[in-house]
């Protein structure tokens, strides 16, 4: 990190998010690393941008500094890509859940990364229309988390990758 202590950081990111969305201590290791996983979470904080804006701000900062970032999505996945270390700044997207639009004409949605698989399956239902991707996990994981592992889930063959 650059000339910001820990405590500066911690302190910035409460300014910008709120203290309600800045977790340290044991609020962060009493959490476990995944679904899957029960070892705790070690990471210097968890911070819970609630809007794509927190979200930028909370990357700017961490970037300008050098703070290593690990994010946390439904934590169902496999490989292992949300295990973070001590001094990590963990970003948990739990908070990023709206759907911000159904479109019907051009069969699009748009979501924050935070959304729950089923969640999404049932605004397009309501919308009249389908998310083909459907994983096991679909009520705890996230689109976020799909999108960026390229999940295929149960109706890969028919319908393709995410």
């Amino acid at each position: 990190m650059s000339n910001y202590s820990q405590s500066e950081l911690l302190q910035q990111l409460r300014t910008e998010l709120g203290s309600a969305a800045v977790l340290t201590g044991a609020d962060v290791s009493d959490r476990q690393v995944g679904i899957w996983d029960e070892r705790p979470v070690q990471a210097l904080a968890i911070v819970r941008p609630e809007s794509t804006e927190q979200l930028s701000g909370v990357l700017r900062l961490c970037h300008a500094i050098g703070q290593p970032v690990v994010t946390h999505g439904g934590r169902t996945g496999l490989v292992e890509g949300c295990v973070s270390g001590p001094g990590d700044l963990v970003v948990s997207l739990e908070c990023m859940t709206r759907i911000e639009s159904v479109d019907e004409t051009n069969r699009c949605m748009t979501v924050q990364a935070g959304v729950p698989l089923e969640l999404a399956q049932h605004a397009a239902s309501d919308a009249g229309l389908m998310l083909p991707l459907d994983l096991g996990a679909r009520g705890s994981c996230t689109i976020g988390g799909n999108i960026a592992t390229n999940a295929g889930g149960n109706r890969v063959l028919r319908y393709g990758m995410t």
